[in-house]
């Protein structure tokens, strides 16, 4: 036959104490970040996970900012930069198509140029 173990439920009381002294002490620490903070935030730990060659790490780090922005043609073309590092060509000629379309009313802008010329390295190297 088993022993049964005694289990303490916590005091719903203490519960409301320690939450009022986290909030007292702590103010800021439950409010949520704006989307543009957490996308610098994103950013940051994108460039770091790079410069560590971390790709994989980098590539969760640019999903996240395309879940806040979907638009965000900038995390694009750095999905499509490691891609093409990685040689995973398909995946980078997405990505870079992606940038050429979203981009197709500013074709002088440098993110642009950058996918266009990228997207035509690849083709030269694949023919």
């Amino acid at each position: 036959m088993r022993q049964r173990i005694e289990v303490k439920r916590s005091n719903p009381a203490s519960k409301n104490r320690l939450l009022s002294t986290i909030l007292t002490y702590l103010p800021g620490a439950w409010i949520d970040p704006r989307s543009n903070e957490l996308v610098s935030l994103y950013r940051l730990r994108y460039r770091i996970a790079q410069e560590e060659q971390r790709y994989d790490t980098a590539i969760i780090f640019l999903n996240k900012i395309l879940e806040i922005d979907p638009l965000n043609v900038e995390a694009k073309l750095c999905k499509g930069e490691i891609y093409q590092r990685l040689a995973d060509y398909p995946r980078a000629i997405e990505q870079y198509n992606k940038v050429i379309r979203l981009t197709s009313d500013k074709q002088n802008e440098p993110v642009h140029l950058k996918a266009r010329a990228a997207m035509s390295e690849i083709m030269e190297m694949l023919s």
